[in-house]
């Protein structure tokens, strides 16, 4: 008995230690500070939580139970729930697109196994929208930067707080009230879009303060494709470029790499994202199909800021329900 005793106090410790030291990890790797010693305690006690889990599920990841892994990505001192409450503030619900263009395909065309945009210079560095509800804007200014690299064959960062504190008569919000990719679109054709580098991303909605000779991308109309058709979505990649899409992000807090595919993903869209590729791997000595996304969480989130998501599984998140891309002038 004293022998279990014992054990289990070693136990304890070894486990407190090794917690103590990924704490210390953490928080210099994401810039992590705390107001008071007892805010640090309850984060300090959420990411011991949070640990058990990434355990757990790593656990099962090199037993091959599951195609994707977990880590101590920016958010794991947050509980699920207020990462959920987060994710509320990020995407209002797209309102129907009758005059939107739709996108055609040939399903007969053949399509290449494999693309990757980063490679062809039309994908911008992965940004970081902090704590404000802006996925959105970074989701729109994505797509543009796409078509902008691919039409005039350079790579411009645009300007996401333009959209933030420019667009909100348009229908989208502020930090805490979310919006949607296609109101920036809206916002965009009847007012262009400047770089980055002469209006930056600040974190916050601040008063409209763009200026019209400086933009340089503007949009002609945008096209949406048909809901849930995966087929319809790799053609727009191929063929067009990166494309704005909504996912379900609740389950991807702790993402770090792997193909995400989760039974518990919804399609209640509420974060904006970049499909900016697709491929296949072998995983579990099976063939598995996959989505390249971009996120907006900085490059200290999954696979140095991109995902992989489960292609040709039923549109897993959300990920085909409401893709869209913009049409520039």
């Amino acid at each position: 008995m004293k022998f279990l005793v014992v054990l289990a106090t070693v136990i304890l410790t070894v486990n407190a230690l090794t917690d103590s030291g990924e704490w210390a990890a953490f928080k210099e790797k994401h810039g992590k500070t705390y107001k008071s010693a007892l805010e640090e305690s309850v984060r300090y006690s959420i990411f011991q939580n949070n640990l058990r889990k990434i355990e757990d599920h790593n656990a099962r990841y090199d037993s091959g139970e599951e195609t994707y892994y977990l880590g101590t990505t920016i958010f794991a001192d947050m509980s699920t729930e207020e990462f959920k409450a987060m994710l509320k503030r990020q995407m209002k619900k797209r309102p129907a697109l009758d005059d939107a263009l739709k996108h055609e395909y040939d399903p007969e065309n053949k399509l290449p196994e494999s693309v990757d945009w980063r490679k062809e210079g039309a994908v911008t560095p992965v940004q970081n929208q902090g704590h404000c509800g802006s996925c959105w804007a970074f989701s729109a200014t994505g797509s543009l930067e796409g078509q902008h690299a691919i039409k005039n064959n350079v790579t411009t960062l645009l300007s996401s707080q333009q959209l933030l504190d420019c667009s909100t008569s348009y229908g989208n919000g502020d930090c805490n009230k979310g919006g949607e990719m296609t109101y920036a679109f809206d916002y965009v054709k009847d007012n262009g879009i400047e770089p980055a580098s002469k209006y930056p991303y600040e974190g916050v909605q601040q008063s409209c303060r763009y200026t019209a000779s400086e933009t340089i991308v503007k949009v002609a109309s945008y096209v949406e494709l048909e809901k849930g058709n995966e087929d319809s979505l790799k053609d727009a990649v191929a063929n067009k470029g990166p494309v704005s899409v909504g996912i379900d992000g609740d389950t991807i807090q702790l993402y770090l790499g792997g193909i995400f595919s989760s039974i518990l993903c919804s399609h209640d869209l509420n974060h904006g994202v970049l499909v900016v590729g697709y491929g296949t791997e072998k995983v579990l000595f099976s063939n598995t199909d996959y989505w390249i996304v971009k996120n907006s969480w900085g490059s200290g989130w999954g696979e140095d800021g991109y995902m992989k998501v489960k292609r040709n599984a039923k549109s897993m998140c959300g990920i085909a329900d409401e893709p869209v891309y913009p049409i520039i002038v």
